[in-house]
């Protein structure tokens, strides 16, 4: 007859094991490891350091990035490639496969009901986002990734402009950086995106989304998104 600390011993090893088998979890031996990933979602298909969910690869064949099946539900990671074909058919991109791509803090030059009305951190993710849609084999760095790496260099985002954001990329180890400043222009606000090439310092691409109010401006983004990085 079992002794009552062995059945409380057996009884937490079989809730560890059907813990671990719910979540997918491997079990070597008795004791389950438990193993934490990062999981593709519908604003990024791929991960930034390269995991899928199926084995997702982007493909540049004639110019254009195709992807092959994803997985992913609705395949949205081809959703994305043929929102840029729709807005520009025969477009290349810009971004190369496997190429670090760097998102600058937005400058939010705004003032007065504009300034608090517009959130700059909720513009440079949405970029991200559309970027690693358009472009999902690129490596896009999350805003958390650029922050924590300038620290290391005893930077700070909100110090760069000019010059300064081609040497920032280069800091940070990125291929391409992308920087933009947010402004109104007589009735319409404004983002004003720059794509450079850290290696050159050669200016790449220069696209402006706007609106007459945040949601038209927000609604405009990925038409800029798309022009910036695609030729």
């Amino acid at each position: 007859m079992m002794r009552a600390n062995e059945v409380e011993q057996l009884t937490q090893r079989l809730l560890l094991l059907l813990i671990a088998s719910a979540i997918g979890c491997t079990t070597p031996g008795t004791h389950p490891a438990f193993i934490v990933r990062a999981r593709p979602t519908e604003a990024f298909p791929v991960t930034w350091d390269g995991r899928t969910t199926d084995g997702l690869a982007g493909q540049v064949a004639g110019g254009v990035v195709g992807v092959a099946g994803s997985g992913l539900p609705g395949d949205t990671a081809q959703r994305g490639i043929a929102a840029v074909q729709a807005t520009a058919p025969g477009a290349r991109l810009r971004i190369a496969a496997h190429q670090l791509v760097a998102v600058l803090e937005l400058h939010d030059k705004l003032k007065g009901a504009d300034a608090s009305d517009v959130d700059a951190a909720y513009f440079g993710n949405q970029v991200r986002a559309k970027i690693k849609l358009a472009a999902p084999d690129a490596q896009v760095m999350t805003r958390e990734n650029v922050l924590v790496l300038l620290r290391s260099t005893g930077r700070a985002l909100a110090d760069c402009e000019g010059e300064c954001e081609v040497d920032t990329g280069r800091r940070l180890g990125a291929d391409l950086v992308i920087s933009g400043e947010l402004i109104r222009v007589g009735s319409k606000l404004k983002l004003d995106l720059r794509l450079h090439d850290t290696h050159n310092g050669q200016l790449l691409a220069g696209a402006t989304a706007e609106g007459k109010t945040v949601d038209q401006l927000d609604g405009d983004l990925p038409r800029a998104v798309n022009a910036l990085i695609t030729k």
